[in-house]
């Protein structure tokens, strides 16, 4: 008998088959990593060795895509009979794996450019590495969750490690102060969300996803009506805090500007991945048979794309520009979650491949540009051209492509979103009119950039760059960043209509998969929609 045999045999192996554990193997295989982590930091007796942390890290969440990779080519030779996990705790469908595949890309981008920054300025720089992975650890478990206590544990993971994160510069005040309003704000909403999903406990009697479906279908009509209002009231707006969606947005700035900016690109990019994959999951399942959520999300993203573009137009901290940029982008991604179709959610996830690499791609650039000059400020990038032209011209695309000018990925981004909706109903047409003229102001916030890096004179912290270093180079961590994500956002554009089709697919998996059916179904989604 062979070793895979008798494990399949010992009571650890049986436990595992029963449970199917071998299709949450990603997040196995980075829980090892972290103890892998914690056990070197553990044995390391100085600050040099602390940063080796860095390539443990960063080597396991390779292998971890690697074996994310691996499992999506099995999904295409093989049907699984089943994506259940742990007694319907967690479902590992094509939609999380896609949404799990995300969040490991993107966090493997942000550990290639972030050790040259914290090694500078943190007194452990080993422990940023180790609780980055933690956080990544419970957005992927958030990716699948199908039962409340897994949403919430899972949700927490995400939270209190992004909160350690963001103040762990003990020596920065403004970091201290961004650790601390993440940390009020953020349980402030925890405590909401924590409430909204206790009355839904509360009436239905259950917390697995497709029983609440179940109840709720059966006997919405028996509970109060203000009760209920409450309900979807508390759950949108805990919701809405992890997407930065205005007005519950006034963390996102100050955050952004005091924390350590590796940290920042990983919430802007890996946590509202994560936020959406479990808005998109809980709004197809639960609201199927609740009503007034969708007013009061259209709400919110006319809020976000109004405030987060216009106020951006004010900014001269870059950091706080992306941080109202991130605010607008979540409005546009609302659109999606308003009309509600598979069409339009497979939009968001088409969306959220393109915004992963542009924005990574210029927080690779403003991480890089502090690292060297120590400057956030807007004026500081004048005259980049001159010095660093391949910095600049990166920095260039990934600002278009945010804008959404034609050819890049977020265009075609912005395109299919704002196409869907419209095809959803006549009524949703205000929304993307207001979406239209919103992302014609961002044009000015985000060509102003570029005008100060192609027209302007060199700034002092330009002129003090020297014309070449060795951490820039097309082999180096942040070169190979910026070669992904410049690929990658030009990759998205031209075969636009191949990722569409992936991420509509997976929608549509998870909508028939479990069995219920998405809130008020369009006729254009009638082939692909489900009677209850």
């Amino acid at each position: 008998m062979n070793f895979s045999e008798l494990f399949l045999t010992s009571p650890l192996g049986m436990f595992a088959l029963q449970n199917n554990l071998h299709l949450i193997g990603p997040e196995i295989v980075l829980a090892l990593v972290i103890l892998c982590c914690i056990g070197h930091l553990s044995f390391s007796k100085s600050k040099l060795e602390s940063q080796q942390t860095w390539k443990l890290a960063t080597s396991g969440v390779a292998i971890v895509l690697m074996f994310i990779t691996a499992m999506w080519w099995s999904l295409t030779q093989l049907t699984p009979t089943s994506t259940v996990v742990m007694n319907g705790m967690f479902q590992a469908d094509t939609f999380s794996m896609l949404i799990r595949t995300l969040l490991v890309a993107g966090t493997l981008m942000v550990l290639l450019f972030t050790r040259a920054f914290i090694d500078k300025r943190a007194e452990v720089p080993g422990e940023f590495y180790v609780i980055m992975l933690t956080a990544l650890l419970g957005g992927m478990m958030l990716s699948g969750a199908t039962d409340l206590i897994m949403l919430f544990v899972s949700l927490e993971t995400l939270s209190i490690s992004s909160y350690i994160l963001a103040g762990y510069m003990r020596g920065n005040i403004l970091s201290a102060e961004a650790g601390l309003k993440y940390l009020l704000y953020g349980s402030l909403a925890t405590a909401v969300l924590l409430f909204g999903l206790s009355i839904l406990y509360g009436i239905t009697g259950v917390t697995s996803y497709p029983e609440i479906a179940r109840v709720l279908n059966a006997s919405m009509s028996h509970y109060p009506a203000l009760i209920v209002s409450i309900m979807v009231v508390m759950i949108v707006a805990g919701i809405a805090f992890k997407l930065s969606a205005a007005p519950f947005h006034m963390w996102a700035p100050d955050t952004y500007e005091g924390a350590p900016t590796p940290l920042v690109a990983f919430l802007s990019v890996v946590s509202k991945i994560a936020g959406f994959g479990l808005a998109i999951r809980l709004f197809t399942l639960f609201f199927g048979t609740l009503t007034g959520w969708a007013g009061l999300l259209s709400v919110l993203s006319v809020l976000s794309m109004v405030i987060g573009n216009i106020v951006a137009l004010s900014q001269k901290n870059i950091k706080r520009l992306l941080a109202y940029s991130t605010v607008a982008h979540g409005g546009y991604l609302l659109l999606g979650l308003v009309a509600l179709t598979p069409s339009s959610l497979g939009s968001v996830l088409y969306y959220l491949m393109t915004y992963l690499f542009m924005n990574l791609g210029a927080f690779a650039v403003v991480t890089h540009f502090e690292n060297l000059t120590g400057q956030t400020d807007i004026a500081a990038y004048a005259g980049l051209l001159r010095k660093r032209p391949e910095i600049a011209f990166v920095f260039s695309i990934m600002l278009l492509s945010l804008a959404g000018i034609p050819i890049t990925a977020g265009f075609f981004g912005k395109f299919f979103l704002f196409q869907s909706v419209v095809n959803a109903g006549h009524q949703y047409i205000w929304l993307v009119v207001v979406a239209l003229l919103t992302s014609t102001i961002s044009l000015y916030y985000y060509l102003n950039v570029i005008r100060l890096m192609v027209i302007s004179e060199p700034s002092d912290a330009v002129n003090a760059l020297p014309a070449k270093d060795a951490q820039s180079g097309p082999l180096s961590p942040i070169g190979l960043v910026l070669s992904i994500a410049l690929v990658s956002t030009l990759t998205l554009g031209v075969m636009a209509q191949n990722f569409l089709t992936v991420a509509q697919l997976s929608v549509e998996e998870m909508v028939r998969g479990n069995a219920y059916a998405i809130a008020h179904p369009h006729p254009e989604d009638e082939a692909i929609s489900l009677a209850r």
